[in-house]
């Protein structure tokens, strides 16, 4: 616990001096990496220690090359942490937002899809982890994805670009695209219009609506809110990995 704590008390440190100073974001990004590398911090290569922001990942290090700096207004940071299996779990690490409502809903969110998964109804929800660190300081899971909106520019049409990832040239149905994907993708949206009904979640639109094609997870992904007012969530992300 007290190795955890230090931890969060060096990245929240980091990340509060990148928010304010008035560099442009490559030069935050060099500074980032020069205090990951720096062996005072002792980040690229730690003893083994439990993951703040989910205990079952135990990382040993961080990939310097593949931290940065997002271009958002609070520039968030994202880390790169090895874990003991010799995979990787990505992290953002959030400095000016407050991340405890995020934490409360994603929670709701996980007890209703055990709710649904104990009727037999896997609505392929899987929130993803969120960890308030202090009032304006959190961590969160990330998880790579692109949003509907870029989707259609690139692509046309969301079906063209399950296409162009998930071909099935001979299947029945599924417009050419794999069974098991669009089963998936159809359960998302269901699951994802109940929940967030019943919760009050607004301002959908094609740009904080994702789809996350890699694998990640399994099922949908309920990804940003940032406040709840008035019992509605706004400003919120869904991700719907389709793998």
């Amino acid at each position: 616990m007290k190795r955890q704590g230090e931890l969060v008390a060096l990245l929240a440190k980091r990340a509060h001096e990148l928010r304010l100073n008035k560099d442009p974001r490559p030069k935050k990004i060099e500074k980032l990496r020069a205090f990951l590398a720096d062996p005072k911090t002792g980040l690229v290569g730690m003893a083994p220690l439990p993951l703040p922001l989910n205990a079952t990942a135990v990382i040993n290090g961080i990939v310097v090359e593949g931290s940065t700096v997002f271009s958002s207004n609070m520039f968030p940071l994202l880390l790169r942490f090895t874990t003991e299996d010799g995979g990787e779990f990505p992290v953002i690490f959030k400095d000016g937002d407050d991340l405890r409502q995020d934490q409360l809903v994603i929670q709701l969110f996980t007890l209703m899809y055990r709710l649904l998964r104990r009727e037999n109804l896997d609505l392929r929800l899987t929130p993803y982890n969120v960890l308030a660190t202090g009032p304006t300081q959190g961590m969160v899971q990330f998880i790579p994805s692109k949003a509907i909106r870029v989707i259609v520019e690139e692509h046309g049409t969301l079906l063209n670009y399950f296409r162009a990832h998930h071909p099935d040239e001979g299947s029945v149905g599924t417009y050419g695209v794999e069974a098991g994907v669009i089963d998936t993708f159809v359960r998302s949206c269901a699951g994802y219009c109940v929940v967030t009904y019943l919760l009050g979640v607004g301002d959908r639109h094609l740009d904080n609506l994702l789809v996350a094609p890699d694998g990640t997870s399994n099922g949908s992904v309920l990804r940003t809110f940032s406040g709840l007012l008035r019992h509605k969530v706004t400003s919120s992300m869904l991700i719907l990995d389709i793998s």
